[in-house]
């Protein structure tokens, strides 16, 4: 994106050290990749399209869950996915070295950053005003001043991979399969038409897993306390042995510095279990080209851009966080062990996150106001006392701008938006209409098109947390 936007950008890799792990990339990728201007890309390469997953967890019996209105995931190899992006990086014009292994990032004394990396035996040098850091879990900058905080128990991913002729018999052979059992919970992946990744979740500071003869032994009885998984796996064949890699949860305290961010694994990594850790890069990257973009634009808007980036990387973190505990305490249920017990706990969560649309449904002020919304005959909505309107960084187009945010007791960190709808917009139109089609259909005129529940749901929020009252 940054070379698409008329920038200079030199990206240094190496290849991959290590089996590739399978991934499971959700419809909802499509959207961001299509924004990053890669999706067409990854259509022609020809991945697996998954319809969906199958699940068996705590106490429900084997669900099977399809994505909506037809829509399709993809089934992919993590190499794979990295050798499509770095053909549409080259193609967007940057500059790509694929044997650079960077021995030293440092400030120099004018401000920019001096790179020291060897390719193919030569040590070289490069000077560059901002850097930003993709080295995932091995957080090249992260080992300094910024370094990195566990975030929940410590988790290792035990790898298989396992074929099957001609063809796996399953209803649903484009799914990810997922189940949970006292140990951990697995899943598998295909690969190919007879070959599937089958991973195990489990807990390093229980068993010796990560040592190499004791390894497979590890693999082979944890996936007998399976039950899908396991009978899945009873007529095929194992290719190879048994591989492990860390997989536990952490994020930098701090994953901006000056002219410097961490974006992905390299900031961050949440437990597998969210299914989002693809989409959580990606989403990362987006946003610290944009911010980059932003301030070679607009040196004013640094700080804001920054503080902008840092506050994403935390919500998103809290978000799958979240998501984590709920699927744990489902978990728990059924395996009453440390494992799920310690996934289960009560955490503490950044509140500074975007505002949790699901509790925000479930709350009682929000609810009532939605109901008398919904049974009025005349609608009457009045601005409250007490709102204040606070200027905070969003991003519009691939710019970081300052707009205003509504900030009550409700929101002491300010809101602007609640899925894609603009509160200041329907606040401010609210109490010129009486009815909510008027209102609607005032709003997608001013603001653009939004889903009528989206809407009404602002609008139930607006006047549930005092942003709006009722004449």
């Amino acid at each position: 994106m940054l070379a698409l936007w008329g920038h200079r950008v030199l990206l240094l890799t190496r290849p991959p050290r290590g089996p590739a792990l399978a991934e499971s990339l959700t419809p909802s990728c499509g959207k961001l990749l299509a924004q990053i201007g890669v999706l067409d890309a990854i259509n022609r390469a020809e991945f697996i399209r998954s319809t969906g997953h199958t699940a068996r967890w705590g106490k429900r019996d084997t669900r099977v869950e399809s994505f909506g209105n037809g829509e399709l995931g993809w089934q992919l190899l993590s190499d794979d996915l990295d050798r499509v992006l770095l053909r549409q990086s080259q193609l967007a014009g940057v500059q790509l070295h694929r044997h650079a292994n960077v021995r030293r990032v440092a400030m120099g004394s004018d401000g920019d950053w001096r790179v020291s990396y060897e390719e193919r035996g030569t040590l070289r040098h490069a000077s560059s005003p901002w850097v930003i850091d993709c080295t995932g879990r091995s957080g090249l900058m992260s080992r300094g001043g910024s370094g990195r905080v566990a975030t929940g128990p410590r988790t290792m991913a035990v790898v298989g991979l396992w074929e099957q002729r001609p063809s796996w018999p399953l209803a649903n052979d484009s799914h990810t399969y997922v189940e949970s059992f006292p140990g951990g919970w697995a899943w598998s992946v295909p690969v190919s038409r007879i070959r599937r990744q089958v991973t195990l979740m489990l807990d390093p500071t229980r068993m010796n897993v990560a040592h190499g003869r004791r390894l497979p032994l590890t693999y082979r009885s944890e996936l007998a306390r399976t039950t899908m998984i396991r009978a899945m796996t009873e007529h095929a064949r194992p290719i190879g042995a048994a591989w492990a890699r860390d997989a536990s949860s952490y994020s930098c305290e701090v994953p901006t510095r000056a002219r410097l961010l961490m974006a992905g694994d390299a900031a961050s990594f949440v437990d597998p279990l969210s299914s989002f850790g693809v989409k959580k890069a990606l989403a990362s990257g987006w946003l610290a080209a944009v911010v980059v973009h932003s301030i070679l634009s607009d040196t004013k808007i640094e700080e804001a851009a920054m503080t902008l980036f840092g506050a994403r990387e935390r919500a998103m973190v809290t978000g799958l966080r979240r998501q984590l505990q709920e699927l744990a305490r489902e978990a728990v249920d059924a395996h009453p062990v440390e494992f799920w017990n310690n996934r289960a706990a009560p955490d503490v969560l950044d509140g500074r996150g975007d505002p949790d649309v699901a509790a925000l449904r479930a709350d009682e002020s929000v609810s009532a106001a939605f109901a008398a919304i919904r049974n009025t005959e005349k609608l009457e909505l009045r601005s409250a006392p007490g709102v204040v309107r606070e200027e905070q960084p969003v991003v519009e187009g691939h710019t970081v701008v300052l707009r205003e945010h509504l900030v009550v007791p409700a929101f002491p960190h300010g809101i602007r938006y609640l899925r894609n709808v603009d509160l200041i917009t329907l606040a401010e139109l609210a109490p010129l209409h009486h009815d909510v089609p008027a209102l609607f259909a005032a709003y997608c005129a001013q603001a653009g098109g939004a889903a009528i529940g989206d809407v009404v749901g602002a609008l139930a929020v607006l006047a549930g947390k005092g942003i709006l009252r009722f004449a």
